[in-house]
């Protein structure tokens, strides 16, 4: 080392004492004393360390020395006598190298001299400081400026600690004045409140019921409803053994499509609780207070949920606020749980120490936002969601009501909830067994109405199955009869917002909806009525569940309504297109009677087989599975072997399907749908138009496919559906379906099934042969009944027409469609909740079912 000129030693000296003396005075604890060490970055102790200890954390192993020496020898050695200590010269002078430039060797250098704090630096004579060499003056140097740099860093971030703390405090006594502000605001107007009036989530329709004014919910909310009210009044009664009550209290997730009466079920629910004397509120998270992207904020997801609660609260007692202004008050960052109990307290004295009940409509835009945020994680959304959940059941006979969730998104809230209990409270859609609950609601829009033949009772069809759609059109109707507009005829006039959002997306992907229906008509599962539940389809709200009463295999389908669409299906490809603009055609008939439901459900199946036929084009299925499928229950079994279908080589034609007058008797007169049947006679004597019809009807079934018999005189036979077996040698099949004649009236009278089934067979044994050239070896006679009647047949009185085919090579057997789950494989369950009631309106109302 080499040793310092004297003019650098000063000016070197002089910055070192100047920069102690200014870290000094920087110092918040000024009178401490300032060791070299500490600017070294190495213990007092180092001084008298040994080589190799400093060798070592260089992490080269072979750099060591034989005998290891203290540093104190090593700083007197010369540069040949430290080489001379290492074996492997080829390492020597980088070693020593690293060893003459540790901070060690530095600070044994200081020792040596004695000095060990700046102050004895400042206080020693310079002739014994300018022994020191130049390289560990420099260092010193370095090492003052830079821990004066974080002296001077840490000063100013302390002072800036201490504004902000400042600035904090004065905020927080801002918003506390605020907050003291707006409750006697608001308990001044509670003071002169005679009547608290919570605001609705949507708008109600009374409805004069024998002589009560009622809001129609439908059975199952109404279990859902007592199942609630039921749980907080227990848990109300077992407050005083909180620790075992708070963990068994559930979160309720109220789950169903838009347009399925959430909204309408949480006001009933609130409306209930506050009944038993316990707060309930309902807030949401659209409409008047929609979802922005601070809902999702692990800061401001809880006040701004607690702000909602407020926000109802002071509205309950006509503060008229604005949701716009009032979310952008100082005070909203300071709510939380204890706040809101804080204005119950004040201005609801009755519900003092109850705890509260929040009711959160649509509450799944907050996962949903929070899903879309890329730099969020699931368990930092669970963290976002517990933020909420965590303060409420920490809190004795408090408790949570969500909803509006898809089932991913229920996934994650069972995450956040962690060990606690979920209830899930299905909504199911209307089925047949169900809708005569929603006949006031028919009945009203009936009278919105007044002039006979014009109550569209196809827009009734194809909302009948959802509440809150009949409630939409409800109140639509009622607001172009008070402003004198064009009253709501058509599918196309209800417009909910998941309409637009659905056709955009169907604009850019036509094909969108093309998995559902393949999966919809896939008989290569076990269990083709499973219907997995398509993730994609509930991001759009299209998608409804349907659960079964043992809460089993959870039924996924698209919204009916959605489906048959104007909007939505102008942008189907052009062959759907074409299926579901002759489907609704076939609904608008008038009038509504019971020839005009047969001719709607029959072209319910003829869509629903069209369909099929789209979607599994160049496929192979079991004839077996296909029977058990489409046609129901197996009244009378025919030896059928393991025969396969196939759609291979079959060309779909882009029609509906094809027309023939009659089949296979083909004497009956030909009147045409919508034309007068004839009188006094019952045949037609012209030969050569019956031969014309015998082979229009053998042309249709050479060319496999659906055949439409036109002729309201046509006996027992309404579809046609063509199969080939994959066996060339066998043929093809008939299944053959009608549709029309049978309601709970009819099924016992002379258009009896067997009856029906009688007509047929023994049409197809006329001569000249109906099937002449068309290689039939089986046929399926299946009857369609929508009541849900057990439907049987007389099959000795078919023996000898049964006996009389087989004779002929052709095998016949007789089936039946009836219950929900046999026409849902039919016609797929979107079109099932489309499906007529024969006799719907006839029946009379049980009253008690109507809640």
């Amino acid at each position: 080392m080499a040793i310092i000129e004297t003019s650098t030693f000063h000016t070197i000296s002089l910055f070192i004492v100047k920069m102690a003396d200014r870290v000094k005075r920087a110092r918040l604890d000024g009178d401490k004393e300032i060791y070299f060490a500490e600017l070294l970055g190495v213990n007092i102790a180092d001084a008298h360390t040994t080589v190799n200890e400093v060798l070592r954390s260089s992490g080269m192993p072979t750099w060591r020395i034989a005998t290891n020496i203290p540093m104190t020898t090593w700083i007197v050695l010369n540069q040949e006598s430290k080489l001379q200590l290492f074996n492997d010269t080829r390492c020597a002078e980088s070693a020593v190298s690293y060893v003459d430039n540790a901070p060690q060797t530095m600070l044994a250098l200081l020792n040596k001299i004695g000095v060990m704090t700046v102050s004895q630096w400042h206080a020693m004579p310079e002739e014994r400081q300018s022994q020191l060499p130049s390289d560990v003056l420099f260092l010193l140097r370095n090492r003052v400026q830079e821990r004066m740099g974080r002296e001077r860093v840490q000063e100013r971030m302390e002072r800036e600690r201490v504004q902000e703390r400042m600035e904090r405090e004065r905020v927080q006594e801002r918003m506390e004045r605020e907050w003291s502000k707006f409750l006697e605001t608001v308990k001044t107007l509670a003071d002169g409140t005679e009547q608290v009036e919570f605001r609705k989530l949507t708008h109600h329709h009374h409805f004069n019921y024998q002589g009560k004014d009622t809001v129609i919910l439908g059975e199952d909310r109404m279990k859902h409803i007592e199942l609630v009210v039921s749980d907080i009044k227990a848990f109300q009664e077992a407050k005083q053994r909180f620790l075992e009550a708070k963990e068994n209290h559930p979160i309720y997730c109220v789950v169903a499509a838009p347009r399925q009466g959430k909204s309408l079920l949480l006001d009933v629910l609130c409306s209930s609780i506050r009944y038993t004397g316990t707060l309930a509120v309902s807030i949401t998270y659209n409409s008047s207070t929609p979802y922005t992207e601070k809902d999702s904020s692990l800061l401001t997801c809880a006040p701004r949920f607690w702000a909602r609660v407020v926000y109802t609260i002071a509205n309950a007692f006509g503060a008229n606020l604005g949701w716009l202004s009032f979310q952008n008050s100082s005070f909203i960052s300071l709510l939380t749980l204890n706040r809101v109990l804080e204005l119950v307290n004040m201005c609801l004295p009755q519900y003092s120490n109850k705890g509260i009940v929040v009711a959160a409509d649509e509450f799944s835009e907050v996962v949903k936002g929070s899903r879309s945020n890329s730099e969020l994680q699931d368990d930092q959304i669970s963290l976002i969601l517990s933020s909420i959940t965590k303060p409420i059941y920490s809190h004795p006979c408090s408790a949570l009501i969500v909803s509006g969730f898809v089932v991913k998104d229920l996934q994650l809230l069972m995450t956040a909830a962690s060990s606690r209990p979920l209830t899930m409270l299905w909504l199911n859609p209307a089925v047949q067994s169900t809708r005569e609950q929603y006949y006031p609601i028919l009945e009203e829009l009936k009278k919105r109405y007044p002039k006979a033949g014009t109550f569209p009772f196809a827009l009734y069809e194809w909302t009948k199955f959802s509440p809150g759609l009949l409630g939409l059109w409800l109140e639509m109707q009622k607001a172009t009869m008070h402003k004198a507009t064009c009253p709501i005829l058509s599918i196309a006039q209800l417009d909910p917002p998941v309409v637009d959002a659905l056709a955009y997306k169907l604009a850019r992907e036509p094909s969108f909806f093309a998995e559902y229906w393949k999966e919809c008509f896939d008989l290569k599962t076990e269990d083709h009525l499973g219907l997995k539940c398509l993730r994609k389809y509930e991001q759009f709200y299209a998608l409804i569940h349907l659960v079964p009463p043992d809460n089993q295999d959870l039924l996924g389908f698209l919204n009916p309504f959605l489906v048959i669409h104007k909007l939505i299906r102008m942008n189907y490809p052009e062959a759907e297109m074409d299926v579901f603009q002759e489907l609704e055609s076939a609904f608008t008939t008038m009038p509504w009677d019971a020839d005009a439901k047969g001719n709607a459900l029959e072209m319910l199946v003829v869509s629903a087989l069209q369909l099929r036929q789209i979607h599994t084009q160049s496929s192979s299925f079991s004839f077996s599975k296909v029977l058990s499928a489409l046609c129901g229950v197996l009244n009378h079994p025919s030896h059928l072997s393991s025969l396969t279908i196939s759609t291979k080589g079959v060309k779909f034609r882009g029609t509906l399907a094809t027309e023939v007058e009659s089949f296979p008797c083909h004497d009956s007169c030909p009147v045409n749908k919508g034309e007068a049947k004839p009188t006094g006679h019952s045949f037609c004597d012209d030969e050569e138009m019956k031969e014309v019809r015998r082979i229009a009807a053998i042309g249709a079934i050479k060319s496999h496919g659906i055949i439409h018999p036109t002729s309201v005189m046509n006996k027992g036979c309404d579809i046609i559906l063509v199969l080939n077996f994959e066996e060339k040698s066998k043929g093809c099949a008939l299944i053959i379906f009608e549709t029309k004649s049978f309601t709970s009236r009819t099924v016992l009278g002379k258009n009896t099934p067997s009856t029906k089934a009688r007509m047929v067979l023994e049409g197809l044994l006329k001569n000249p042969n109906p099937l002449e050239g068309c290689n039939v070896s089986h046929v399926c006679f299946t009857v369609c009944v929508t009541n849900g009647a057990n439907v049987t047949y007389d099959v000795p009185s078919l023996d000898q027409c049964i006996k009389d085919l087989k004779d002929q090579g052709i095998s016949v057997s007789l089936h039946s469609v009836s219950t929900k789950e046999q026409w849902m494989s039919l016609l797929s369950p979107s079109l099932y909740f489309a499906l007529p009631d024969i006799d719907e309106g006839t029946r009379p109302i049980n009253s008690q079912r109507i809640q």
